[in-house]
């Protein structure tokens, strides 16, 4: 199958990428960043990183190239056909070179995986494979979208099915027809393609899904083990990232009169929590679930973090032998002092040791933007912070030109708007919206693990202390600052410091299993079990939220769909009403067929950022319009071209449908059933008077 092909020659072309850029990327993960032996397996990385750096590559330049080629009968399937051609000589030709000059480079790194590791990683996979496909399949024939993700995955499969069944090059959001694309949709792009070239729907969402989480807690073990030296470490951190710390179960229960705890517990179906929007799962593995491209990008950043940090790590261990030197010679620095000196002030401190690195790493993270731009900004944030205790800054610089320049110009060809208004807002979704509300919804939120992340800083020494520092950076940011109309997207940022730093928890909890005492072991029992407590809970909700039995059943294909791909332009804008995935009705059908709304379920475009209040507006008076005069001057006005009218129009609260009229200006060109049911398109270009 193509789909196939096509996945396999992102890993070749990645394979050739990494292998040629790095000469010993192999030795990456048998040190530490201090140089301390670990000798874990390179596929923990290698595999990684060859997937994301030939996912990009090949899926932006074909992307550009069905750009280039939209004005052709079929863009993504010519692009397709010269940018695989293009890749399989490429990766011959690499390959090739690669192969006599490196030999066998997997050589001995199977070896290196531990019995521990194997168990590990089946859990591993075992989870990710239950939550992709629980969440998403087939079932008796129909789309199965899982109750806790039905909702987003509007957006999301519209998005998929306007590159699969459509030509929407340059892109515009599917929910708002008409403009430019504000959100992150690359993902979409590739999983789009993935159908295109043969895949079911649900197969080409789910394979890179599961393969980008997978991936995710490969290179966050490999960032955890070289941070901290121990393998111990990287279990315990891959154990707090999948299960989350919260006060919530403890919370919930004590809401849960006597002698029906468990009872209660068995039968509760919906998220627990006693902050803000908790019941939408926004913190626990159904945000992975639901966003699927928040995985691929986390990949992305942590080996950016992992390429980039030995220049933090080589400027300390520098600057502690002078600062030891000093003391030998019965002189008492001031560490501060040599700081400035001997890193801000020096060569050594701003000096590029490794350009090639730098400039990969550049390009790797500003080609992710597109993927999940929220991942791209705060892995710039921890950079920024990292940078400033760094030797060689000027390859932080290179890593931020670059990545500046690649987000600025997908910005400037995919945003006509501005892409985000930056401003100040104190508390993140705490109530009341101080110091103190923020310290309390942090302690609700987090659980146990705020409390042990500060007795670790506390014990920690000066480099690990700032790397703490570092990576709580995109929390602090979350609580000061707004880029959307809905803070709640921020929840991305916190889940990223929560992510990193469940390395020092793992390095706290970790301690207390080492202590021959057996008090401490038990206390280290009891801590992780209330740091995990809330997660393990969360995911039996997802489990059971997801049950084939209370999934949504959606047509992936059907008569309305087959009539909108044969008889209209993907450019092509539909005027609807206000549709998301539901239960019923044939609006499922206008989603899934990838084309443009005029304005899609308004909470989609208003988080984006879009202007949905003036075609709200607009939508009423259209459906309202009591002459056909009237409803030409509205029309006109828009870029609109197709009238959908269905029993939700009917129902509409916010204006009353005038049916006559739109069946007195334009011809209906496609119905469906008859009465209070019935679905109809009218073309507008197809006027009656």
């Amino acid at each position: 199958m193509l789909a196939i092909v096509y996945l396999l020659l992102c890993f070749l072309t990645g394979y050739c990428i990494i292998e040629l850029v790095f000469k010993n990327i192999g030795n990456l993960t048998e040190t530490t960043f201090y140089g301390n032996k670990i000798n874990i397996s390179s596929l923990y990385l290698r595999l990684p990183a060859y997937f994301v750096s030939g996912v990009l590559s090949v899926t932006w330049i074909l992307y550009v190239t069905c750009c280039i080629l939209r004005n052709t009968a079929n863009p993504i399937g010519t692009a397709n056909a010269i940018v695989m051609i293009l890749a399989g000589v490429f990766v011959v030709i690499t390959g090739f070179f690669l192969i006599k000059r490196k030999g066998n480079i997997f050589k001995g790194e199977a070896d290196k995986i531990s019995t521990a590791d194997v168990v590990i990683i089946t859990l591993v996979c075992l989870l990710v494979f239950f939550l992709m496909f629980k969440t998403l399949g087939i079932l008796d024939g129909k789309l199965k979208i899982g109750l806790s993700v039905f909702s987003d995955f509007s957006t999301h499969l519209s998005m998929m099915r306007s590159f699969s069944h459509g030509n929407n090059f340059p892109t515009e959001y599917t929910f708002f027809g008409g403009e430019d694309v504000k959100y992150h949709f690359m993902f979409q792009f590739l999983c789009g393609n993935l159908e295109y070239l043969g895949l079911r729907i649900d197969q080409a969402l789910n394979i890179p899904s599961i393969l980008s989480m997978i991936f995710s807690y490969s290179v966050l073990f490999v960032l955890a083990v070289k941070l901290t030296g121990k393998k111990t470490v990287g279990y315990f951190t891959l154990l707090f990232y999948t299960f989350r710390s919260s006060h919530a179960l403890f919370e919930y229960i004590l809401t849960i009169p006597k002698g029906s705890v468990v009872k209660t517990l068995f039968e509760t179906t919906e998220f627990i929590g006693a902050t803000e929007n908790e019941n939408w799962g926004l913190w626990n593995l159904n945000v992975y679930c639901n966003q699927r491209h928040f995985s691929f990008s986390l990949t992305v950043m942590i080996i950016v973090l992992i390429l980039i940090l030995p220049c933090f790590y080589d400027g300390c261990v520098r600057l502690l032998s002078k600062f030891n030197e000093l003391r030998q010679n019965e002189k008492k620095p001031l560490f501060i002092s040599l700081f400035i000196k001997d890193s801000l002030l020096s060569k050594e401190g701003w000096r590029i040791k490794d350009c090639k690195t730098a400039v990969f790493t550049g390009i790797l993270l500003g080609a992710s933007g597109f993927f999940n731009g929220a991942v791209l900004i705060g892995t710039v944030i921890v950079l920024f912070f990292v940078a400033a205790a760094s030797d060689r800054r000027l390859e932080f610089v290179i890593v931020a030109g670059i990545a500046g320049a690649l987000s600025l110009i997908q910005s400037k060809c995919f945003i006509t708007s501005q892409l985000f208004t930056p401003q100040y807002y104190y508390g993140f979704l705490s109530n009341p919206k101080n110091l103190f509300g923020s310290i309390e919804y942090i302690w609700k939120l987090m659980g146990f693990l705020p409390l042990i992340l500060l007795i670790q800083f506390l014990k920690s020494k000066g480099p690990r202390k700032y790397i703490m520092f570092c990576f709580s950076m995109p929390i602090i940011f979350a609580f000061n600052v707004s880029l959307t109309p809905d803070i709640s997207v921020n929840h991305k940022y916190v889940m990223i410091s929560i992510m990193l730093l469940d390395v020092f928890a793992g390095v706290f909890v970790c301690r207390l299993f080492e202590n021959k005492d057996i008090l401490y072991k038990a206390v280290g029992v009891i801590l992780t079990l209330c740091l995990t407590a809330s997660g393990f809970f969360e995911f039996y909700i997802v489990s059971v939220k997801n049950v084939d039995d209370r999934a949504m059943r959606y047509a992936y294909t059907d008569d309305i769909m087959e009539w909108i791909w044969d008889n209209t332009d993907n450019n092509d804008i539909f005027l609807s009403a206000n549709y998301y995935l539901m239960y019923g009705g044939y609006g499922n059908s206008l989603i899934l067929s990838g084309h443009k709304m005029y304005s899609g379920w308004d909470y989609f475009s208003w988080s984006a950022g879009y202007d949905v209040g003036k075609r709200n507006a607009m939508i009423e008076q259209i459906y309202s319009a009591e002459t056909p005069e009237e409803l030409y001057r509205l029309i006109n006005e828009t870029e609109i071209d197709y009238i959908v009218v269905d029993r939700v129009n009917r129902d509409a609260e916010t204006y009353e449908l005038n049916e006559d009229t739109i069946i007195a200006s334009f011809e209906r060109v496609f119905t469906k059933d008859d009465g209070p049911d019935r679905f109809s398109i009218y073309d507008v270009s197809k006027r009656l008077q």
